[in-house]
């Protein structure tokens, strides 16, 4: 059951309409539910709105601060980061009760999710930040960011910070394959963590232009050549030979070769068919 229920969402997700160049961005749907905080531990710039039940004097909208704490009528500064909304509820009933409010009730509810997030980056329709408030998987994420769009590559980076090394090339690299995951492979539906960073990279392509049917952007596949390219984009205008070139970046520099039809692409070639002879 599970596994249909992977495949379903990535169905929804992950296919992705076989077009030449990138389709308009959709219309924005409508906001996820948020998710349960029942499990979810609370840390700076998250705001909770806290209800002193009978006491609206004591009814507070607050913002954690960076030390993991915030500043309450009659009570101080009280300690947040790390505890989940019902520990600090019983946290704040306890000081309550020392002689300030006769059997307090008292309710914790996070309004926005700051501090435990996953950023989202490169060919998805709605990049950002998505919150962590409970265990979420990568299926889960890509569903809110969503759909992926035309030149997605064939796989997702997961780039996880190590415990204690502050630069960037000390991350952990995870790799997904998108059509594991489309056929239910749970074992590629990784389970984020905070601050990780899932990269949808641009698939490797090629560009076709000049005397052919149908000049565009396609994917670079494995062996790609450049009868295959032509034929990818309808093949020639008119019978009969031409010149064909490729216009190809070496060393940061471009350069235009000679091409045969059975010569084999690179990722960000530009086949230009020249008119008939």
């Amino acid at each position: 059951m599970r596994g249909m229920t992977v495949a379903f969402l990535l169905a929804l997700v992950l296919l992705k309409p076989v077009v030449q160049e990138p389709a308009p961005a959709e219309a924005p749907a409508a906001p996820a539910p948020a998710p349960s905080s029942s499990s979810y531990t609370i840390g700076a710039e998250d705001v909770l709105r806290i209800v002193v039940y009978g006491h609206d004097d004591l009814t507070q909208t607050v913002v954690i601060e960076p030390d993991g704490s915030f500043v309450f009528p009659l009570l101080g500064r009280m300690a947040a980061a790390g505890l989940t909304p019902r520990e600090l509820e019983q946290s704040l009933v306890a000081r309550l009760g020392e002689g300030y409010v006769r059997r307090p009730q008292v309710a914790v509810v996070v309004q926005t999710y700051r501090s435990h997030v996953v950023y989202v980056v490169g060919e998805v329709a709605k990049p950002g930040s998505v919150p962590l408030p409970d265990a979420r998987t990568l299926v889960e994420v890509l569903a809110r960011v969503g759909p992926l769009l035309p030149l997605a590559g064939a796989e997702v980076i997961v780039l996880r910070p190590r415990p204690g090394a502050a630069a960037a090339d000390a991350a952990e690299v995870i790799r997904v394959s998108l059509s594991r995951l489309q056929a239910g492979a749970l074992e590629n539906n990784v389970v984020l963590q905070p601050n990780d960073t899932v990269l949808v990279p641009r698939m490797a392509r090629v560009y076709v232009s000049g005397a052919v049917k149908r000049p565009g952007v396609f994917p670079l596949t494995t062996g790609l050549t450049v009868r295959q390219a032509i034929s990818l984009a309808g093949g020639f205008e008119h019978r009969g030979r031409r010149s064909v070139r490729i216009v190809r970046t070496v060393d940061e520099r471009s350069e235009q070769l000679k091409a045969e039809l059975d010569d084999a692409l690179r990722a960000d070639d530009t086949i230009v068919v020249g008119e008939r002879f």
